[in-house]
Order: C-alpha cells, then structure tokens, then sequence
C-alpha cells in the first residue's frame, strides 16, 4: 500500500493537511453523536467520539468506508461512464466533502474572505491504526467495511484504515434563537461566496452557533455541481438558503429575512 498524502483528497481544488499527530496514542472517550435530535446525516456517515491525543480532547468523526460502486447509478449519468471510482469517490464520499469543505474554509480564512468562526475548527485527517480499529469495534462500532467492495478498497487510499477528520470540541447547544439567526446565516452567506456549500443546514448541525459538519458538503471546483445545467447548478447554490428557512421555521424562530421560495429538487448528494 503506498504511503497516505499529506493532503487529501489528490484531485482539483481544496485539500484538507494531515493530523500534525496522526501517529500519537489515541484514548477513545465517549461517544458525542449518540442521543442527538436531527442527527440521522452524521450517524449514516460514521461516528463522533471525544478523544484524547497527547494532553488534549479532541473531537474525532471517524466516518464509515464508502464505496462509490454502490451510487453508480446516481453519479454515473452525470460524470460519465469512464469516470473512475477513485474521482467518483472523491466527489460523493463524506470523508472527502470534509477535506474539500475544510480546505477551502482554511485558504478562506488566510485571505481573509471567511472569519475563523464560521465552523467549528478543524485539525486535519488521519487513517486509523489497526489497534484503534479493533478498540472500535470491540465497542460495537460498524464502519460497514463489510458492506464495500473488496478489490475497490485494497486499492484505494488507506486500504482498509478507516478515516478520520479531528476537531475542536464545542458544546451541543446550538445557540441558534430568534435574535441571533441573522448573524449566523450572514456566516452562511459568505461560505457560499466562497464557493463552500453545506448542503446540511439543521439545527443539529450547529455547535455553538457554528457548522460542525460538512460531509454533505459540495466545495467548488466540484464535478457535480459543474455537470449540472445552468438552473440546477443556481439551485444548488440556493440550498442552503433555503434549508436555513426551513430550519427557522420548523423551529418556531423569528425569520431574519426573506429567502428564495424554491423548493429544492433531488440532485446527487453524499
């Protein structure tokens, strides 16, 4: 198996650098996605853990194998029938919408496009070593290796090594209320500006008034979104605006402004 890059994913645009302590010892903590409302996107993904690595608690996302074979039939007819499952993954798979996303909000932030507290920080990735494989699973954890296509992940990055992205712990709350829906929606705005698009705007996916979860992200340049026509591709930059209505609605909350009416249609997601 060749070595893992120190940046991932290896295709166009933003890449997320690699955990600067990949290699520590890692003390598996609690569970932090368990008992969440409106929590089903991450849990379909992977797991969130707390984590201590070296003197400090992280949070860790180890996210499930994914296996592009099995969404053929989604992304096929829009990226084409040659289209290799290593570029397919690294445009559908959760892992890689999180190093692009993340990437992207890093340079943003460099170039003062984006401030640091649009979402909650990220670390970097890391692939698991088998010692911290096996202390999952002894804890029941399912990361569904079982479930993908064998030949597909010996050879793809990692092999059998799940995948990990670390981030600063916030708290559960999500701080979103009627007076501070419009400072966190501006937030919103200026990642969509900067080409960063969440595409899982919910109540359960803000920790202290940030995103924390970007694994059904699209980040431009992004295969998809550019296969699209003229119309859908508008659309699909409008999602979430349109979702953070919903959101504040649902919620009982104070709209903090009008927002386009569309009603979203089924492109591929992750």
């Amino acid at each position: 198996m060749s070595p893992i890059p120190e940046q991932l994913p290896p295709c166009e645009g933003p890449k997320l650098k690699k955990f600067p302590y990949h290699n520590s010892t890692i003390q598996w903590l609690e569970r932090l996605d368990e008992n969440r409302e409106d929590d089903d996107v991450t849990s379909s993904q992977g797991y969130v853990f707390k984590a201590r690595i070296g003197s400090r608690e992280y949070a860790v996302k180890v996210f499930k194998f994914c296996d592009p074979m099995s969404t053929e039939y989604a992304w096929g007819p829009q990226l084409g029938e040659d289209t290799s499952l290593d570029t397919a993954a690294y445009y559908t798979d959760p892992f890689y919408a999180e190093c692009r996303a993340y990437g992207q909000i890093r340079e943003a932030i460099e170039k003062s496009i984006l401030k640091k507290d649009v979402a909650v920080p990220c670390h970097g990735f890391f692939f698991l070593k088998t010692k911290d494989q096996e202390t999952l699973q002894n804890r029941n954890i399912d990361l569904g290796l079982d479930l993908v296509d064998m030949n597909y992940q010996r050879s793809a990055i990692g092999g059998r090594r799940a995948r990990a992205i670390v981030k600063d712990l916030a708290s559960s709350n999500s701080v979103i209320t009627s007076t501070s829906t419009r400072k966190i929606l501006s937030k919103v705005d200026l990642m969509n500006k900067a080409g960063i698009y969440n595409m899982d705007i919910r109540i359960g996916n803000f920790c202290d008034g940030q995103l924390v979860d970007f694994g059904s992200s699209w980040t431009e340049p992004h295969a998809l979104l550019a296969s699209l026509s003229r119309e859908a591709a508008a659309e699909s930059k409008l999602a979430d605006r349109v979702m953070f209505n919903h959101m504040v609605e649902n919620a009982g909350l104070k709209n903090c402004g009008k927002v386009h009416s569309m009603r979203l249609r089924s492109h591929i997601r992750q």
